[in-house]
C-alpha cells in the first residue's frame, strides 16, 4: 500500500535531481498533478533538510542532495567493469576469480567467474554477496594501499594474537611493496570457511561471527613472505588477490583468483602475474588513476634457497 505523503516526497526530489533549471511550484503542481498548497509543504520542508534550494524562478537541488549524488556516483562499479578482468584470469590460469569491492568496514564480493579443473569446491566459500570485515589480518592488499589513519584501525580492529601480530608486521610492508597477498589453505582454515558460510547464511549474531575471525586469524599462516616463494615451493593456497586503485592511488576493492588447493611455487607465480594484471586493467577501466605497471616476472621469483 502506497504512503501518499512519502511518494509527493520523492517524486519532488526525482524531479529535483535531474532538473537543469529552476522548477517552480507551479510546474511541480502541474507534473505530479497534486496542489500547489501540498507542494509548497514538500518543498519548504526539502529546504529544511538541505535537499532543496530556493532559486530566483523556483526550486533546484540542495546542497544535501547534490553531496549524496556525488557520493553515489565516485563509489566505482566493480560489477560493471570487473568482467572482462576476471575472464581473462580464469583463462589464463583456470582458477577461478572474483571481484570484490570494499563498502564501509567490510569487503563485499560483486562478481564471480567459475573456474575450471584447478579450482578446489573450496573457492565456493566466495560466492557473490560473501563479505569479509575489513580488519587485521584479512584483505591485506586492500589494507596496504588505505590512507594511513584508515590503515591503523585496520590493525587494531583486529583481535590478533601476539604470534600473528608479529607476523604482519613483517608481511605487510612487503605485500605494500609488491602489490599482492596470498591467503594461505590449512585444514583447519577448510572448516572455518564452511563454518563461515553456515553463519552467514543463517543470521547469527557479531559476537559469534567476530569470534569465528578471531580463530581464522589465530589458525591461518599470514601471507607468504618473498623468501618463502620460490619456484619449488609447496603452498596450499586459499586465494590470490590484488587492490583496484582509485582516486589517490588509494584501494576500492581487489580481484582475487581462488583456487583453493595446493599449488607449485611456479603455479603461485603465474597466478600473481594473471591477478595484478587484472587489477592493473580494473583500476584503467574505472578510469581513476593511471595504474602501474604490475610487478615483472622478475620481482616474483625470489632467488631460490
Amino acid at each position: 500500500m502506497r504512503h501518499e505523503p512519502t511518494r509527493r516526497v520523492t517524486e519532488v526530489v526525482e524531479i529535483l535531481a535531474v532538473a537543469r533549471e529552476p522548477v517552480s511550484t507551479t510546474a511541480l503542481a502541474r507534473t505530479l498533478g497534486a496542489s500547489r498548497t501540498t507542494l509548497h509543504a514538500v518543498v519548504s520542508e526539502l529546504h529544511a533538510r538541505g535537499w532543496a534550494e530556493k532559486a530566483a524562478d523556483g526550486w533546484i537541488a540542495g546542497t544535501a542532495l547534490r553531496t549524496l549524488a556525488r557520493a553515489l556516483g565516485a563509489e566505482p562499479d566493480l560489477a560493471r567493469n570487473a568482467r572482462p578482468a576476471l575472464d581473462t584470469v580464469v583463462d589464463r590460469t583456470g582458477v577461478a576469480a572474483a571481484a570484490l569491492q570494499l563498502r564501509g568496514d567490510v569487503v563485499e564480493v560483486v562478481d564471480v567467474v567459475r573456474g575450471g579443473v584447478r579450482t578446489s569446491s573450496s573457492s565456493s566459500a566466495m560466492p557473490t554477496g560473501h563479505t569479509i570485515p575489513l580488519r587485521a589480518p584479512f584483505v591485506r592488499d586492500v589494507a596496504a594501499r588505505l590512507p594511513a589513519a584508515r590503515r591503523e584501525q585496520w590493525l587494531g580492529d583486529g583481535a590478533l594474537p601476539e604470534a600473528a601480530r608479529a607476523r604482519l608486521e613483517v608481511v605487510l610492508p612487503q605485500v605494500t611493496r609488491r602489490g599482492w597477498s596470498v591467503d594461505r589453505l590449512t585444514p583447519a582454515r577448510r572448516e572455518l570457511l564452511r563454518m563461515a558460510d553456515a553463519l552467514e547464511s543463517s543470521g547469527v549474531g557479531p559476537l559469534v561471527r567476530d569470534r569465528v575471525s578471531e580463530l581464522f586469524a589465530e589458525l591461518s599462516a599470514i601471507d607468504v613472505l618473498d623468501a618463502e616463494l620460490t619456484e619449488r615451493s609447496d603452498l596450499a593456497v586459499f586465494s590470490v588477490s590484488a587492490p583496484v586503485l582509485g582516486p589517490g592511488g588509494v584501494a576500492v576493492g581487489s580481484i582475487a583468483a581462488t583456487p583453493g588447493r595446493r599449488m607449485t611455487g611456479r603455479a603461485v607465480i603465474r597466478t600473481i602475474e594473471a591477478v595484478t594484471g587484472a587489477a592493473a586493467d580494473v583500476t584503467a577501466r574505472l578510469g581513476a588513476i593511471t595504474p602501474a605497471a604490475p610487478p615483472p616476472p622478475a620481482r616474483l621469483r625470489p632467488m631460490s634457497p
